[in-house]
């Protein structure tokens, strides 16, 4: 009834651990799990082609898939490469990136150092909002107060002008 590497494998498991209690053969029914567990990926793998036909099709081809799967890294060439750290220590990559960016200097202007597709970026976006300073705080302290009562908050009125601020054309 079983392919024959798969009756083999079955009469091994049947005398793996003979001397043992019943149910204590644990290297075996790992075994049994792992097979069942590939048997029923390449059951789903069928996709809605499902019948009792292409089920045992399939399961008699399980030998032989498993074959091919598990040696597929010995038939392309797969070498895997191993190294003794697993992750890069974040402190050694702040250090070296601190150490580029202090001589760089990068928050000190230095003439000649501009990046000319970025002429338009503006220092500080802040700078826009200054004149507004006390309408935006009265909005933003208006809005902290409506939240800490539970209340919804309504629908702004002036929410054309408050992009007129931000956004000035």
């Amino acid at each position: 009834m079983l392919p024959p590497k798969l009756a083999i494998q079955v009469r091994a498991a049947a005398c793996v651990n003979p001397k043992e209690a019943k149910a204590k053969n644990k290297a075996a029914y790992m075994q049994k799990e792992n097979q069942v567990k590939e048997m029923k990926e390449l059951i789903k793998g069928l996709g809605s082609n499902k019948n009792e036909h292409s089920i045992e099709t399939i399961l008699k081809a399980y030998p032989v898939v498993n074959d091919i799967v598990s040696h597929i890294d010995l038939q392309i060439s797969y070498k895997e490469v191993k190294s003794s750290h697993k992750s890069r220590s974040e402190n050694e990559d702040l250090s070296c990136m601190l150490k580029h960016l202090r001589n760089l200097k990068p928050f000190c202007q230095v003439s000649g150092r501009t990046l000319d597709g970025y002429f338009s970026i503006k220092t500080s976006a802040f700078k826009e909002l200054l004149p507004h300073k006390a309408l935006l705080k009265e909005k933003v302290m208006h809005t902290i107060n409506c939240m800490k009562r539970g209340i919804p908050m309504p629908a702004d009125e002036n929410e054309e002008n408050v992009e007129d601020i931000v956004d000035p054309q």
